[in-house]
């Protein structure tokens, strides 16, 4: 897990919900200013394809990307990650994470939110708000547990998928 410290800028691509929220959240715990590339909300830097912008890279090593499209999520994960960029893992410091779990690249873990022991996740996954993530839960590449889902103990998710609010992924040894 990459936590880095704090930065007077970052970098986050997408300026929707997702993208609003992570921004104030970045700014509220010391990351800095988030300046925000976006296709359609207005009052951005650029477009999403604008990353490579040299100034911008050296201005924002680190960067997020709050889209809800888990496969255009895990896509520009891989984009910057090429570019160069930094892409830490966000805990948000009302959230329970157990130290041994470990969080792929570009990983974002809302308040509330529990992540326990022995659990493994792939880049880019969005654990939000009041999401439950058991002991030695298996999340693929760019999985969205929503607020409020829960994934039992020893459940694998497959790459890309929703965990929808309110969803139970049942633990490999439960019945019904």
């Amino acid at each position: 897990m990459s936590i880095l410290s704090y930065r007077k800028r970052v970098l986050v691509l997408g300026r929707g919900g997702f993208g609003k929220e992570l921004g104030e959240m970045l700014a509220d715990t010391g990351w800095g200013t988030p300046v925000y590339l976006d296709d359609n909300a207005p009052d951005c830097a650029g477009t999403l394809r604008d990353f490579v912008d040299p100034e911008l890279r050296r201005t924002c090593p680190a960067a997020f990307v709050a889209v809800g499209d888990n496969t255009l999520r895990r896509e520009l994960l891989q984009k910057l990650r090429a570019a160069g960029y930094q892409l830490p893992v966000f805990i948000h410091p009302a959230a329970e994470v157990c130290e041994s779990a470990h969080l792929g690249a570009g990983t974002v873990v809302l308040p509330f939110a529990f992540v326990g022991a022995n659990v493994r996740t792939g880049a880019g996954c969005l654990i939000n708000a009041g999401a439950i993530v058991d002991h030695d839960v298996r999340l693929g590449a760019a999985v969205h547990v929503a607020p409020g889902a829960i994934v039992k103990a020893g459940a694998e998710v497959p790459d890309f998928a929703k965990i929808d609010s309110g969803e139970i992924v049942r633990s490999p040894w439960d019945k019904g």
